[in-house]
């Protein structure tokens, strides 16, 4: 576990699309147009799990990151409170935080971080600011927000930790209810992608596949057979599992990027429906 920084994940999302455009183009160059139109869903395929699964793998370690450092945030402001009640100061208060163990890694190097800051002539405001950009968390964002304004309006930074220790723990309190509050919703997307998946099926093979044995219908469709609504199909279930992936994302923890391992599940079974209840037609 541990803080992947945003210019890296950038820079891997980045090399991961042109690696995509790769696989997607390098097929066609070696194999000529004919073979790889064949393979064409199996190459969309790949190039969409090389897109998303690295930014995936990086956000899912930096959020568990973060999640740790916010499940931690009300208990060190307890913490600071309670040794400033003893009359040290917030440097000190911040030091016997971390000396008692009250907060573990990662919080603990990011508070040590803060001491030795403000230990080489670093303000209080400044030190917290760059806290607050490490982190990156509306919760700790909020939090800072509120001691920085307190403290550039004059206000005692000891009555500000003492006040919010109360409000940091509800505010964590309010965001798992509304994790718990959206879930359902994550829910009926994974139904309708299934619903999604069982519309096609049947279609393919209880309507389209039959008219192989009409020609003359299918002609009048302007179609070239099943595998043309097998292909047509495919691509959209690809496209569905992608929007419905950040779409979950965004409703269950209000971003959009926290979508991409449910993207990946459902790119998972989407395939695996279609590959075993609709073959490609290279088997």
């Amino acid at each position: 576990m541990r803080k992947i920084l945003l210019k890296i994940r950038k820079i891997v999302a980045g090399a991961t699309f042109a690696a995509a455009l790769v696989v997607l183009i390098i097929p066609f160059l070696m194999l000529g147009i004919d073979t790889a139109t064949v393979y064409l869903n199996e190459l969309l395929l790949t190039a969409t799990l090389i897109v998303i699964v690295p930014s995936a793998i990086l956000d899912y370690e930096n959020q568990k990151w973060v999640s740790s450092v916010e499940k931690q945030m009300p208990v060190l402001v307890r913490g600071v409170s309670e040794s400033q009640e003893t009359g040290v100061t917030i440097v000190k208060a911040l030091e016997k935080v971390v000396e008692d163990k009250m907060v573990g890694k990662p919080l603990s190097d990011e508070v040590r971080t803060i001491t030795v800051q403000m230990s080489w002539g670093t303000s209080f405001e400044s030190a917290l600011t760059k806290f607050k950009d490490r982190i990156g968390s509306p919760i700790v964002n909020r939090f800072c927000a509120l001691v920085l304004e307190a403290s550039r309006s004059g206000g005692q930074i000891k009555q500000v930790f003492t006040n919010t220790s109360g409000f940091m723990q509800e505010m964590k309190e309010m965001d798992e209810e509304t994790d718990a509050e959206m879930r359902p919703y994550i829910i009926v997307i994974y139904a309708a992608f299934l619903v999604f998946l069982f519309t096609a099926i049947i279609l393919v093979q209880s309507f389209f596949k039959p008219l192989e044995g009409y020609p003359q219908i299918l002609s009048q469709l302007s179609v070239m057979g099943v595998s043309t609504f097998r292909d047509f199909f495919y691509k959209n279930m690809l496209i569905s599992a992608v929007t419905g992936g950040l779409m979950a994302g965004k409703i269950g923890e209000r971003r959009i990027a926290g979508g991409l391992k449910h993207a990946i599940i459902l790119v998972g079974i989407g395939y695996g429906v279609f590959f075993f209840m609709i073959p490609p037609g290279w088997l």
